[in-house]
């Protein structure tokens, strides 16, 4: 009798701590993407634990593809990352990580978005930076592409040089370019995108810039775009300010501006509106600002180095950060704003001066965060 007691108390733990474990399998699971543009690598992260588990490797050229930005269509179970060398926008399944697809647009494919619904990409191509050792010739193109089966179904010239920052709005009417280079961003209509006598409305960043977006002022120099939640507002890092400017998306009037730090890099925007982050590639740090009081808080730790890519998990409980010139990626409590998780991809490699080995540098740059 006591046996069987023992016996039964045995398997009743033994089921207890199955079904343990299956609640943690089956438990929400948040990864990150994380482009490495300096070693043609991707690097997936479990967010919740701050580790790297996997790499993908997409390493198409002998010269060089550069990794820069990536998109995720949890609908569809598909990511998205423009390899800003070798001109590609390539296509991977989310689930087994495998490429699925490409398509060659050409020089410098920088920033994208992506309407779920429609299964459409909109991909930015810039100018080339020879201080990275890029070379090809400058662009006023935006694609649009299938990405159900990777083609190019028109092309877009904005007529100002070096289109970077894009932003869709959430029902996908309307596409915001920001060129890098001239001082003006331009409202596309998506129903006009190609070729067609349309010419887009186009708004200056700032009275202290040429009317004609021609011109390359490179006075604000726009990086990226980012809409509020409800589409209201449209935000614009001006790294060449060192400030974001916030803009009304129906009539374009500039409605304030917050001053980040020295210049301002990717952004990301709480789902309730309430908070503004920026990576500051220059000050080496991240800030948080309040957009209702203008408070703001700071992060910045010793290897954070030209920070660039930034994101929030879904519940926007934490902030992701990547560190181009550290080699790391840091997991940041986005309301506190202090340090979670450090991932790093190499021990930072100097030279017998102390100087940065840039050869051996992994250089993570765009984010992109999914909660399975």
């Amino acid at each position: 009798m006591i046996n069987n007691l023992r016996k039964l108390i045995f398997l009743t733990l033994l089921i207890l701590v199955s079904c343990k474990q299956n609640n943690v399998t089956n438990g929400d699971f948040t990864k990150a993407y994380v482009s490495l543009q300096g070693s043609d690598k991707i690097a997936i992260i479990d967010v919740d634990r701050g580790e790297l588990i996997d790499e993908v490797e997409v390493d198409f050229i002998n010269t060089g593809d550069r990794p820069h930005y990536i998109v995720i269509d949890e609908i569809h179970r598909t990511w998205y990352v423009t390899l800003i060398s070798s001109g590609y926008i390539c296509k991977f399944d989310l689930d087994t990580d495998q490429l699925l697809d490409s398509v060659f647009v050409g020089n410098q494919p920088a920033l994208m978005d992506i309407d779920r619904e429609r299964q459409i990409l909109y991909v930015s191509r810039f100018m080339p930076m020879p201080s990275m050792g890029m070379e090809g010739t400058n662009s006023q193109l935006i694609h649009k592409i299938d990405a159900k089966s990777m083609i190019i179904l028109d092309t877009e010239d904005v007529g100002a040089s070096s289109p970077h920052g894009i932003a869709l709005s959430n029902d996908g009417s309307v596409l915001w370019v920001a060129s890098n280079e001239a001082s003006h961003f331009f409202k596309i209509p998506t129903s006009t995108f190609g070729p067609s006598n349309y010419q887009a409305q186009n708004f200056q960043l700032g009275y202290d810039v040429p009317v004609n977006y021609e011109i390359n002022d490179n006075i604000y120099n726009a990086l990226e775009l980012v809409l509020n939640n409800d589409d209201t507002q449209l935000f614009v890092s001006c790294s060449g300010k060192g400030e974001v400017r916030v803009f009304d998306t129906i009539n374009g009037d500039s409605l304030k501006y917050y001053a980040t730090g020295t210049m301002p890099w990717h952004m990301a925007i709480s789902k309730d509106d309430k908070y503004l982050y920026t990576t500051n590639r220059m000050s080496n740090n991240v800030v948080q600002t309040d957009l209702l009081s203008g408070n703001t808080k700071t992060f910045t730790i010793d290897n954070l180095i030209m920070p660039d890519g930034v994101a929030l998990t879904v519940d926007d409980s934490k902030l992701l950060v990547g560190s181009s010139m550290g080699d790391a990626v840091y997991i940041v409590d986005a309301q506190s704003m202090i340090l979670l998780h450090s991932i790093f991809f190499t021990d930072i490699n100097m030279d017998m001066d102390g100087e940065m080995n840039m050869n051996n540098m992994h250089m993570p740059t765009g984010l992109a965060i999914v909660q399975e």
